[in-house]
Parts: structure tokens; C-alpha cells; sequence
């Protein structure tokens, strides 16, 4: 057992290591993360938290361990391939500083390819009780739109990464019920800039001040669009949280899975750097504002609860569904508070709604060694309406489209890998810059690519085994 637990904890180490080199993007609705398994994105994650497959369960319903033997890792990788694109339709100023038409380009792909990675470990102590500990990324969002864009004043770049450490344990109550729970340390780091129209904010700003226009635009020479300040915020922060699971087995061929994660409530912390040209400095000077200064933001990320089926049809065909319902609603508003207090808070409207997931799969196992997988999944998103759709989260409803392919060598050793395509309809923004009320208006069009690859070892089974996995006595 020491040196079971050395190897478990080197593996630990290891995870936790790729798993922080490792920003992620965003796929599903609003800025969730599916992408814990990479065998089980090859169905689009339908059926997961009834399956209980392997040690990622401990993710999608920590129940799904007691079907588990012995010891156990899974650790997958994924490259997200993310693709957001913008149409200019009439963007412009607010009308307080002459409304005119905002200058830039459409911005080209604001979309990149990213590395993810997860690790999981269970363990079953005895006939009835097991334990294990997870390392996954449940959040994350990454955009970034070029200095010149026409959306510059709204978003430059935006990255969101969550790290969440997961501790469980399950318990086989009868033969036909399981019940799991664990409990969840997330650690959250954030980054957002996006450029100032210095010419803007003197007007505005200085308006209410009963600083006259001419001001800002004769004397101080700002004019609107033609002087740019930037500004970048950074933070972290941790939360704890929990989940459960039960896993329903009616009969032979059935099994049902219900789950549900806590929402997390952080208080993020950081620093606001901002970069004001020559040109503008006076405006610091006259204000006090615009020095770089610590700033928070608190911020729920959603619980969510899902159903999910796993039904065997035949002896080689499974059929496999899920149903997940995430809390939105929660997510109302930001609000970056700054130390300095002569620098204004600024709050951005979000309003999102509840938002659910439906998805299907199917699961081939013609023998010992081959698996394949098959799903689709519909994925609506959370945004109320055009006025909060935002150049950082340009969501919109998400369909995908999967398929993935398992080998197993021997009975310990398993590869997976799979691919899925997410595909979204154009979408509208007529979004208001917090800062100026400068009108982001045009459409948003995205899709994505997604490749992943996972092994999983069964670390201390008591027999030796030999190819196609057959027991060698």
C-alpha cells in the first residue's frame, strides 16, 4: 500500500502540473466545461454520470465508483480548437460624444488552440465502500481580439481558468442503489483588458464634472476614437464547494444516474494596470483616476443537476442519454470595485437565464478490445438577448456532433480517443461599452473543433494478464 500510494500521489503531482500550464476555452453553455473524459466526449458526454465506466466518474457522479475494481487512474488530454468571428452592422459612439460610426476591423478570429488536461484516481477500499480524488478544470472561457478591432473599447482579451481539486467517496447501499459525494476546492484565475477612448471618457466623465466638451476635444485635444489608454485586470481566488450522486440500477441491463454540483461563490481579487498615453496623462492628474489600483469582483459560477440513462439494447449496443440543468440565472452582474476611490466602480450587466443540455449517444462493444462511440448533443445558451451578449462570451446555442474509438491491450490498459464538432447559429449583440455606452452592433458566428485523447491503467488487479484481455492463471 506505501508504494501504491507514492505512485498514486507522483501521478497526483504530475496532473496538477499539466493541469496549470493549461488554459482552457469553452464549451458548453456560457463558460462550463465538459471536457473532463476524453472517451467519454466521443458520445457528447451523454449517459456519464449513469455509466461509471472508469475513474472519471468521480466528475460526473461520484456513485459510479462502487461498479469500480481495485485501483484505478484515468488522465485525458484535449486540444480545443475554438473559431469566433464578428460582422460589423453599424457600431458606433454614444450619442452623448456625436454617436459616430466606431472604427476598426471585424477582427478576424478571435479564437485559438488550447491544451486541457484532467486526472482522476479511485480506489475501492472494500466490497462496499470506495474512494478517489479528481483534478479537472470545470470553468473556462479564453478570447482575444486584435488591438485595432472595431470592439477594442469592449474586449481585447479574456481568460478565465479554474482548477478544482475533488476529494470523494461512495458507498454501495444495496445491489441496486450506490450513493457518492465529494467535496470541492477551486482555484480561479481571471484576466480581462480592453482599450479606453480616452476622447470618450474625457467628455463623459468630465461632463459630469460640468466640464464643457470643446474642453476635451480644443484645449486637451482628446477627441473621440483618435486617443487609446488600455487597461488590464487580473485576479484569483479560491472556493469550496461539494457534490453528490446516486446511481439507480433497476436491472441487469439499466442504469440511472442523478448528480449535483454546488455552485461556487468567489471573491476574486487583483490589480488594475492601466496604460494612459502622454496625450491623456492630464486626465489622472485632474481626476485621480486612472492609477493603477487593487480591484475586486465577486462572481457565482453555477450549480447545475443532471438525469442520465445508460441502457443496454443488446449484447453489443448500449443506448445512452442525459439531461443537465445549469443555474445561470445567478450570473447577474459584475461588478469591478477599486481601491482607489477616486476611480468609479464599473458594473456590466449579464441577466443570463437558466440554461439545459440534452444529449444522446450510443455505445458499440463488438468484443474485448474495440469500443466505439457516437452522440449529439443540444446545448442552449444562457445569454437574455442581444443587449447582454458581450465580445468576451459571444455565446450563442451549441450542437455537437461526436465520435470516438477504444482499445484495450490488456485488462489493465485502455486508450481512448475522440473528436467532436460544435456549431452555432449566428447571433446578434447590440452590446453598450460599461465605460462610454459606446454601441458594439453586428453579428457573432462561431465553432469549434475538439480532440481528445485518454489512458486509463488499472493499477493492483490480484491476477496477471495477457493480451486481448484474458486472465492468464
Amino acid at each position: 500500500m506505501p508504494r501504491l500510494l507514492a505512485v498514486a500521489w507522483s501521478l497526483v503531482a504530475l496532473a496538477i502540473g499539466l493541469g496549470l500550464g493549461s488554459p482552457p476555452g469553452a464549451h458548453a453553455a456560457g463558460f462550463m466545461l465538459f471536457e473532463q473524459s476524453g472517451r467519454a466526449m466521443g458520445s457528447a458526454y451523454a449517459g456519464e454520470g449513469a455509466i461509471a465506466t472508469d475513474a472519471t466518474t468521480i466528475f460526473y457522479n461520484p456513485a459510479g465508483m462502487t461498479l469500480l475494481e481495485g485501483t484505478q487512474i484515468a488522465t485525458s488530454g484535449f486540444l480545443v480548437w475554438t473559431h469566433f468571428f464578428f460582422e460589423n452592422r453599424g457600431s458606433h459612439l454614444n450619442e452623448e460624444v456625436g454617436g459616430a460610426p466606431l472604427t476598426g476591423g471585424d477582427g478576424g478570429s478571435a479564437g485559438n488552440a488550447q491544451p486541457l488536461s484532467t486526472f482522476f484516481i479511485s480506489h475501492r477500499l472494500t466490497d462496499r465502500f470506495s474512494l478517489g480524488l479528481g483534478v479537472s478544470t470545470p470553468f473556462g472561457l479564453q478570447t482575444g481580439w486584435p488591438r485595432g478591432w472595431v470592439g477594442r473599447y469592449h474586449a481585447r482579451f479574456s481568460q478565465l481558468q479554474t482548477f478544482n481539486f475533488n476529494p470523494s467517496l461512495a458507498v454501495r447501499v444495496t445491489d441496486w442503489l450506490s450513493l457518492g459525494g465529494g467535496a470541492n476546492a477551486e482555484y480561479l484565475n481571471a484576466t480581462l483588458t480592453n482599450n479606453l477612448d480616452m476622447g470618450s471618457i474625457c467628455q463623459i466623465l468630465g461632463g459630469q464634472a460640468g466640464l464643457p466638451p470643446s474642453a476635451c476635444t480644443s484645449v486637451l485635444g482628446l477627441q473621440p476614437q483618435k486617443v487609446d489608454g488600455y487597461v488590464s485586470l487580473k485576479g484569483n481566488s479560491w472556493a469550496a464547494g461539494y457534490n453528490f450522486g446516486a446511481l439507480l440500477r433497476p436491472t441487469s441491463s439499466t442504469r440511472i444516474g442523478l448528480t449535483y454540483r454546488s455552485r461556487m461563490e468567489h471573491t476574486v481579487e487583483g490589480d488594475a494596470d492601466f496604460r494612459i498615453p502622454k496625450k491623456a496623462q492630464i486626465l489622472q492628474k485632474l481626476s485621480g483616476a486612472l492609477v493603477d489600483t487593487p480591484v475586486s469582483v465577486t462572481a457565482t459560477l453555477p450549480d447545475r443537476a443532471s438525469i442520465s440513462l445508460y441502457q443496454q439494447v443488446f449484447d453489443d449496443w448500449a443506448f445512452l442519454a442525459d439531461f443537465t440543468w445549469t443555474h445561470w440565472s445567478l450570473f447577474k452582474q459584475l461588478t469591478f470595485n477599486f481601491a482607489n476611490p477616486k476611480q468609479p466602480s464599473v458594473t456590466e450587466p449579464e441577466e443570463w437565464n437558466n440554461s439545459e443540455r440534452y444529449a444522446l449517444g450510443v455505445l458499440w462493444t463488438p468484443n474485448k478490445v474495440w469500443t466505439g462511440r457516437f452522440g449529439t448533443a443540444y446545448d442552449f445558451n444562457p445569454v437574455p438577448d442581444r443587449e447582454h451578449r458581450t465580445a468576451r462570451i459571444p455565446d450563442a446555442d451549441r450542437i455537437w456532433l461526436a465520435f470516438g474509438l477504444g482499445y484495450r491491450p490488456t485488462t489493465r490498459l485502455r486508450f481512448d480517443v475522440s473528436y467532436a464538432h460544435l456549431f452555432s447559429p449566428r447571433v446578434s449583440t447590440r452590446n453598450p461599452d460599461p465605460i462610454t455606452g459606446a454601441k458594439l452592433i453586428g453579428n457573432f458566428r462561431a465553432f469549434g473543433d475538439l480532440f481528445a485523447f485518454q489512458v486509463t491503467y488499472d493499477i493492483d488487479w490480484t491476477f496477471s494478464e495477457g493480451l486481448l484481455g484474458e486472465p492468464v492463471s
